[in-house]
């Protein structure tokens, strides 16, 4: 914005970012891939296991294995512990 005199001024609105905001920041730093991001977002939108594998074209058994080295990569046990890591890092 310029005022009359040529002045520039700047408003600023913070906000808490979004959760779909926060995940790729999150998957980032807990060295998630691409694709267990993928699941990690299916899991947050509160997908079951056969939905979730259904919708990124993988066998339940392939998202088993990712889950479960998501887990490992979070410290988390479960996809209850998970979210909860998730979303208690940043609240």
């Amino acid at each position: 914005m310029e005022t009359a005199a040529g002045e520039v001024q700047l408003a600023v609105t913070v906000e808490r970012a979004r959760p779909a905001e926060i995940l790729p920041v999150l998957a980032e730093s807990f060295g998630l891939n691409e694709r267990e991001q993928e699941v990690v977002e299916r899991v947050v939108q509160g997908l079951s296991a056969k939905e979730a594998a259904l919708s990124l074209h993988l066998s339940e058994s392939t998202l088993q294995d990712l889950l479960k080295s998501i887990f490992r990569k979070t410290g988390t046990k479960n996809r209850r512990e998970l979210v909860w890591q998730l979303y208690s890092r940043f609240s």
